[in-house]
């Protein structure tokens, strides 16, 4: 890599940087904001959302990538062409095409990181930051509960602990009247809530007693060592935690194995999932796509800073548009699942080229 080279790295690098920090904390905060009832609840700790947004990075990482990089290589080259330092290298016999080497390399680069964020790291965050979300349900609601008081707020049962302490309760008391046909009462030394296989809460009971009354007049006591009521709580865990049942947190073999026909999906199902994995691949190779955009663009724009935040606007636009659009047509079968996707980055690459064919055409008189 020559002093040009590196000169332009630096151009990019910065912006690129700056953007990336910035984008990144804003969709933090959006996600922070989409669970503030569940991350603002009395079982909560600083660093439970410290870890929580920990977590979340990588999945950000994957939308704030491409846009961060296209921002920091239009700044970047716009600079030059901003200071007419595109013409001076024009005139000393360095045609303007010459710089899509530097912003290409880099998107090699950003583009390989992208990609292993998107297929590795962001499916084990989520699956983290969901479990630990779902922790975080769990203690706001025994933080709700009150020791020697009855909790009345879940329909259809009525819960008393002796004790509450961080593990759980102790010396518990359920009266279950969701069939009022046949209550139940359950006495236990020990209760702890856990999620169940079903997405709801389930109070965990150790070593107690189930009374029931039937509905012809007999009356049934039984000991367990342990025994699960299922509490549903009106609000699922799923309902409550918004990760629950993402599909960004299977790991590229969980999709190829849902993309398989049979096991119950249909063709189109499957075929839904296999679009998906090439979705997840799409995205970061796009990233190529959009540094052999950032040269053409930039050494032909009229205005400033502006232009290029407004430029990298109607870019990013303009892609996720093509994105989506290609998805749907690969969902429904006109398109194979690994074209679709790529429609934006293949539509992307080709109005780069034929721009930077243009530039390499009109070499100065193209830069304004």
């Amino acid at each position: 890599m020559d002093t040009l080279d590196r000169y332009l790295a630096r151009e990019i690098l910065l912006p690129f940087a700056a953007g990336l920090l910035f984008l990144t904390q804003l969709l933090l905060a959006s996600q922070l904001l989409a669970q503030a009832d569940v991350l603002f609840g009395g079982g909560v700790s600083a660093w439970d959302v410290i870890r929580i947004l920990a977590d979340l990075v990588p999945h950000v990482l994957e939308y704030v990538l491409p846009v961060a990089f296209l921002l920091g290589a239009v700044l970047g080259v716009g600079r030059l062409a901003e200071y007419r330092e595109i013409v001076a290298l024009s005139a000393a016999g360095i045609s303007p095409v010459r710089l899509v080497r530097v912003p290409l390399l880099l998107g090699v680069a950003v583009s390989a990181v992208a990609m292993w964020i998107a297929l590795q790291l962001a499916p084990a965050g989520l699956r983290d930051a969901r479990g630990r979300i779902d922790e975080v349900i769990k203690r706001n609601l025994q933080g709700e509960i009150r020791a020697g008081v009855f909790y009345e707020d879940i329909p259809g049962f009525t819960l008393y602990a002796a004790e509450v302490k961080p593990d759980g309760f102790r010396h518990v008391l359920i009266a279950d009247r969701t069939n009022p046909s046949a209550p139940v009462l359950a006495l236990s030394e020990r209760g702890r809530f856990e999620p169940s296989p079903g997405g709801s809460l389930r109070l965990v009971l150790d070593r107690g007693e189930l009374h029931r009354e039937e509905p012809a007049s007999e009356y049934i006591v039984a000991a367990f060592d342990r025994a699960s009521v299922d509490l549903g709580l009106g609000q699922t865990l799923g309902e409550r935690n918004r990760l629950s049942g993402s599909a960004f947190e299977l790991t590229p073999a969980e999709i190829r194995r849902a993309g398989q026909p049979g096991g119950g999906r249909s063709e189109e199902e499957a075929r839904g999932w296999r679009t998906f994995l090439w979705r997840r691949i799409a995205v970061p190779l796009g990233i190529l796509a959009l540094g052999l955009l950032a040269v053409p663009i930039s050494a032909m724009r009229r205005g400033g800073r502006a232009f290029g935040y407004g430029v990298t606007l109607l870019a990013v636009v303009a892609y996720y548009s093509l994105l989506r659009f290609g998805e749907k047509l690969s969902h429904r079968g006109t398109l194979p699942p690994w074209l679709g996707p790529n429609v934006a980055n293949l539509a992307v690459a080709a109005v780069a080229i034929v721009l930077l064919a243009q530039l390499a055409r009109r070499g100065t008189g193209a830069v304004k």
